[in-house]
């Protein structure tokens, strides 16, 4: 808190400084923000806690008690002036580069410790033993190796000897060399006989196709093998290998073969003219695949739209129901309950329907469907730069709202709960609200929720409509201008008074005006506002004009007077 001042006025008696109770409550603020600050709020404590490592805490009077800050081992405390100064003994201390003998001392190498020296002097350092040399030929005596740990490499099977530990191998008094042909040497020649060799441990390459013989079968999961190939040509015989599977690394095609050759498989990046009984050779714009019965296939070409109308529940008699098509390249024929229109190629725009020669495009009414109060319409909102289609093309943000593919229509929406998705990344930095004006000088808030940041996952904002939301109301991004439209709902409140009011009691500063004008909301003219002055209606032009988002009274109220402003239809 600021310390209060109290005012004692201009000149003595002048009526200007603060009266005794404003000037009381000013001494009071501030003492109440000391005692609180040195104290509990009631009782001061002149008292300074101090803790160590140990969380020992000393408590020390500042009303003349003394804290002791003392040295330890190897360290000393110097108080001069008001300078304390804190030294270290070097000579008692390790330091990254000063030279020290350590006595008594632990070094764990494992915990982030190096020590650096040559082979030579570690086994100097050392008195009880030698080391050996990983890198250097070194004759070993009385070691023990286990073969469980160790590997022996190098050796010749005839220069190996066996020894069972009492004793030799075959029990005999002298060492025993292993016959040829006992070991399995790497590089020798050999055959196994009744041997299980594990393929998660051991690799059999460059095995000739003639020499595999047998079915595999392995109903195990994660196996892998692979069957690409550089090019179709490099397939092996359909015939030899059919039901193969194969993968053209050149196409990026899978096959499988047949004994009638190699079958291409339709993927999700497949052409539609990669199907048999397609063809879209010369395809050109605006053709659509059509059926050849002659062929068995479907050919691009160019046909008529042909739309049967039937009446419901009764037939069409023939004298007193016309059925007709208004436009260029339109034929109707048959007649009674079935009628049959033809549009020809390239007429399919600006044929009207007729019906007893009324156009049936005159529709009767409009309906519009609430959805059930349990299920929310979801509406998906995108940002593109704005087209000619856009109701505020060139005006504004040169991107627009999308809404359902649509750049920013002109919405109804009747009674239910209304989703305007904004999970499309297209939506960053342009957050979706509602406003009672384009211009976006006033936020519709009720009924809206706000979910997440426009542009990432699972960000909406949901609007429910019912009998009380007003209309129009207008969708815009909050950061940018006219990106949105209109949204029209036939149950809205069309016109009353703003339930939440502006109200302003006292002078209001500034201009020439003083005390004479206030600020309102924009879009208001004259007639638009019911102006109230201590509960008295003022009478428009007579009592106040408004100027753009000024108001301006007549005559100005009195200090203090309670003004409340009531907009019509806002």
């Amino acid at each position: 808190m600021t310390k209060q001042v109290i005012s004692r006025g201009t000149n003595a008696n002048d009526g200007t400084g603060d009266n005794l109770r404003d000037g009381a409550n000013k001494i009071n603020l501030n003492f109440n923000e000391i005692y609180t600050a040195l104290g509990n709020g009631t009782t001061l404590d002149g008292t300074i806690k101090i803790a160590d490592d140990s969380s020992t805490v000393a408590t020390i009077s500042a009303n003349g008690e003394t804290l002791k800050i003392l040295g330890g081992s190897a360290i000393t405390s110097v108080l001069s002036g008001n300078t304390l100064t804190i030294s270290a003994d070097a000579s008692s201390l390790l330091t990254a580069t000063g030279a020290a003998t350590l006595t008594n001392k632990t070094i764990n190498l494992s915990n982030n410790n190096t020590l650096s020296a040559t082979f030579a002097e570690i086994n100097t350092a050392i008195s009880d033993a030698t080391l050996v040399d990983t890198a250097a030929s070194q004759t070993l005596t009385n070691k023990t190796l286990s073969a469980d740990n160790n590997t022996i490499s190098g050796i010749a099977a005839s220069s190996f000897v066996l020894s069972n530990g009492s004793g030799n191998l075959d029990g005999s008094a002298s060492a025993k060399a292993i016959p040829t042909g006992a070991v399995v040497g790497s590089s020798d020649t050999q055959t196994l006989t009744n041997k299980t060799i594990s393929g998660a441990d051991n690799t059999i390459t460059n095995i000739p196709s003639a020499n595999v013989t047998g079915v595999f079968d392995n109903t195990s999961s994660g196996s892998k093998i692979r069957f690409n190939f550089a090019g179709t040509g490099a397939f092996p015989s359909e015939t030899t290998y059919e039901g193969m599977f194969a993968y053209d690394t050149t196409g990026n095609q899978a096959y499988v073969a047949d004994a009638g050759g190699w079958t291409k498989l339709i993927n999700e990046n497949a052409s539609v003219g990669d199907l048999s009984n397609v063809n879209i050779t010369s395809v050109a714009d605006g053709q659509a695949l059509i059926w050849s019965s002659a062929q068995g296939r479907f050919n691009p070409g160019t046909a008529g739209t042909s739309l049967t109308v039937q009446e419901e529940g009764s037939a069409l008699s023939t004298a007193a129901d016309t059925l007709n098509f208004v436009g260029t390249g339109v034929t109707a024929s048959g007649t009674g309950s079935t009628k049959t229109i033809t549009i020809a190629a390239g007429h399919t725009a600006g044929n009207d329907l007729e019906m007893n020669n009324t156009p049936l495009r005159d529709a009767k009414y409009i309906s519009h469907r609430s959805p059930d109060s349990t299920i929310t319409q979801i509406i998906t909102v995108t940002v593109a730069a704005k087209t000619s289609e856009h109701s505020e093309y060139g005006t504004g943000s040169s991107n627009g709202y999308v809404i359902d593919g649509d750049q920013s229509p002109q919405v109804t929406l009747s009674k239910g709960v209304y989703k305007f998705d904004q999970a499309d990344a297209s939506n960053s930095t342009h957050p979706l609200k509602f406003y009672y004006d384009r211009d976006k000088n006033r936020e519709y808030s009720t009924g809206v929720v706000v979910t997440g940041t426009a542009g990432s996952a699972g960000a909406n904002t949901t609007i429910t409509i019912d009998d009380q939301t007003p209309t129009p109301l207008y969708y815009q991004c909050t950061a940018h201008s006219y990106m949105g439209h209109q949204i029209d709902i036939p149950t809205g409140q069309q016109k009353r008074l703003n339930i939440t009011s502006a109200t302003a009691t006292g002078d209001v500063a500034g201009g020439a005006n003083s005390g004479k004008s206030f600020t309102i909301l924009a879009n208001m003219g004259v007639n638009d506002i019911l102006v109230f002055v201590n509960g008295i209606c003022m009478v428009p032009t007579d009592d106040y004009t408004v100027s753009g988002t000024t108001l301006t009274f007549d005559t100005a109220p009195a200090t203090g007077a309670e003004i409340q402003f009531r907009y019509l239809g806002a």
